[in-house]
């Protein structure tokens, strides 16, 4: 949150530094109120791009083999523009690659998959999660490297065959 504060005020400075050297080489002709309201109108933009741009810029930060599979976007009162265009609050992103340094799946019809889970102004959390692709659950796999029979007594929670998770850890490939 620093950042993108020191950012703004970097982006007002290097706005009003713009328009003072323009105002000299002009012969100072430009009005007087054209710096704080360009100032400001930049600062407000950067803000709203560094809103709206924050999950694409941190899912480009993950491997091609993660897959964004949830974002909740929503309206805030103080941020009216966002009930025209909600905004990402929090997404979560799936990854079943080499850079997940996931073990090898437990069965033929389970997968284990590295979920991510992100929010704004907020650290991220991983979890693994084991995903029983014939029966269409999900689980958290607590133990590294668990087999079909520590799968046994885990918490199992019934999943749609059409969740965006379950279709990416389900559509493919292996780990191990």
């Amino acid at each position: 949150m620093l950042i993108d504060f020191i950012s703004m005020i970097a982006i007002g400075f290097a706005i009003g530094g713009s328009l003072l050297l323009i105002n000299h080489m002009t012969g100072r002709r430009v009005p007087k109120w054209t710096m704080p309201a360009a100032v400001g109108v930049a600062m407000l933009c950067f803000t709203i791009w560094n809103e709206y741009s924050w999950a694409n810029r941190y899912a480009a930060l993950y491997p091609e083999t993660a897959v964004v599979t949830f974002r909740n976007s929503q309206s805030q009162v103080w941020r009216p523009w966002t009930y025209l265009a909600p905004v990402t609050t929090r997404m979560a992103m799936l990854d079943r690659g080499p850079e997940a340094a996931l073990p090898a799946d437990p069965g033929p019809d389970y997968r284990l998959a590295r979920i991510h889970l992100l929010e704004r102004w907020k650290p991220s959390y991983a979890l693994t999660v084991v995903f029983d692709c014939a029966g269409g659950r999900r689980a958290d796999a607590g133990v590294e490297g668990a087999t079909v029979e520590d799968l046994t007594g885990a918490n199992w929670l019934d999943i749609d065959r059409e969740d965006a998770a379950f279709r990416a850890a389900c559509g493919g490939g292996t780990n191990g």
